[in-house]
């Protein structure tokens, strides 16, 4: 997994984000576009290269039943209000 990879990834979430898509849109997508690249340290490198959300903030979002890392999930709901602050719902959407 390149440099190159994650920057595509990154760019491709930020244009989906304009299209409309919500967090748990884009995560899913994020999971999809890494494949079997997908894990925690390439989920971190393409939201906060997308969005500029903090580390810790993005390790909370870790939790996301969405991702099934394990441990406590947190729900749609909750993992599209952490990150409410960043992902915004894009203007005229």
């Amino acid at each position: 997994m390149g440099n190159e990879f994650i920057q595509h990834v990154t760019d491709n979430l930020r244009v989906a984000h304009h299209q409309g898509l919500s967090a748990t849109d884009l995560g899913r997508l994020a999971k999809e576009l890494l494949g079997p690249a997908f894990g925690p340290v390439s989920f971190v490198a393409v939201f906060r290269g997308a969005f500029g959300i903090p580390v810790d903030v993005l390790q909370r979002a870790l939790a996301w039943q969405g991702f099934n890392f394990g441990g406590s999930a947190i729900s749609d709901d909750e993992f599209t209000d952490l990150l409410a602050e960043w992902v915004k719902k894009p203007e005229g959407k």
